[in-house]
């Protein structure tokens, strides 16, 4: 940018009067990440922070960024809004308690590295491990105690009780479920997997919408019964008028 210097102020000199205006405006928020900026982000994060003898930059591969990125999906920090990637409040709570030096871009750089050189017979990989292990133990020793009041704990916290038997609704590796295994089905309608905030809603009695395939669907806060090969289910209740 162009500096321009002041003029010269003297005293006893004249100068003309110089109109100002005061006006308000508004920033714009960062616009929500999609796949593709996602992916060109993971590519480059860091890049400054590397010195020259980084071999290894970025997060993951061109061949693992995409299944990070499901991953993330999968286990409820990140959830999709049409082609957005959105973080929810489990990944910003995850932020905030995962301590700096694991966040820290630079440390996977490193272990990538010796990754690296351990297949080139540069590294010894019994060393590797052997500082993983201290790395660990270490973090375990700082960080030794669990923070029950931290918002990750909370987001871990049942979502609300089940329409069918009052049952907790939580949300274990493959999704979402009712504790008291009543055959309730909270997580999916015909197949279509529900958000966290979709469920929610629906826990506490307001429809929902989703599109998918061009055809947009209701689903309402009540329970459906489906029976098929002699085994009863029980599912959102879908607007008919919708689907």
């Amino acid at each position: 940018k162009e500096t321009k210097p002041l003029p010269n102020i003297l005293e006893g000199r004249s100068y003309p009067v110089v109109s100002a205006d005061k006006t308000e405006h508004f920033t714009s928020p960062p616009k929500p990440y999609t796949e593709d900026t996602l992916l060109s982000a993971m590519e480059r994060a860091g890049n400054e922070d590397y010195d020259d003898e980084t071999e290894k930059k970025g997060l993951g591969t061109p061949a693992t960024r995409a299944g990070i990125i499901e991953m993330l999906v999968f286990h409820g920090y990140v959830e999709r809004q049409k082609k957005q990637l959105r973080s929810t409040d489990k990944g910003k709570a995850l932020v905030e308690v995962v301590p700096e030096e694991i966040k820290s871009v630079k440390t996977t750089a490193e272990w990538e590295t010796q990754l690296q050189q351990i297949e080139r017979g540069q590294y010894s990989a019994n060393a590797f491990i052997n500082q993983i292990t201290a790395y660990v133990v270490d973090m375990c020793g700082k960080y030794n105690s669990a923070d029950t009041q931290s918002a990750l704990a909370q987001s871990n916290a049942p979502l609300g009780r089940c329409p069918k038997c009052s049952g907790e609704i939580v949300k274990g590796k493959y999704g979402y479920y009712c504790k008291a295994n009543c055959g309730m089905k909270v997580g999916s309608v015909y197949g279509h997997a529900l958000t966290e905030n979709n469920i929610k809603a629906l826990l506490g009695g307001k429809s929902i919408s989703y599109t998918a395939n061009g055809r947009k669907t209701t689903v309402l806060p009540q329970i459906e019964e489906n029976t098929y090969n002699g085994k009863t289910n029980y599912q959102w209740l879908v607007d008919k008028n919708s689907k």
